[in-house]
């Protein structure tokens, strides 16, 4: 059976000093975050970034390393290195703060219309356990 990727969101940063969006995928080991322009940015107003019937793509499609190595602000999160998880629904954008065995930690905000949260609040659910906390 072929994995897949489910796109999330396009309006995914890395934290309040980055302002341009980018998508965020949910692969079923993986979180992926990966940049997009300025023109898409803006483009994305405060609307919703995805269709209602979230585009899904082989898993494989999405070269973790190319993605890695384009843009320093490019995530790929494995979800079995994760220590700790923080999913917080806000007025305007929704929060997703991550803890990793290394200690590094990640942020990635999307705005509130996108169906981020929900399915992240699911799929981490699911995966997670006990690490995951919503606020």
């Amino acid at each position: 059976m072929t994995e897949t990727a489910q796109l999330i969101s396009r309006s995914c940063t890395t934290g309040w000093a980055d302002w341009i969006h980018g998508e965020l995928w949910l692969l079923p080991r993986h979180l992926v975050r990966r940049r997009l322009s300025l023109r898409a940015t803006l483009a994305n107003k405060n609307e919703r970034t995805v269709p209602m019937v979230l585009l899904e793509v082989p898993a494989s499609s999405l070269s973790q390393q190319d993605i890695v190595s384009a843009h320093p602000t490019n995530k790929v999160l494995p979800l079995d290195e994760v220590v700790e998880a923080r999913l917080h629904r806000g007025i305007l954008s929704d929060r997703l703060a991550l803890t990793m065995r290394d200690g590094s930690r990640h942020k990635l905000l999307w705005l509130r219309i996108d169906p981020a949260h929900e399915i992240l609040g699911s799929a981490l659910g699911h995966s997670l356990g006990s690490l995951l906390q919503r606020d």
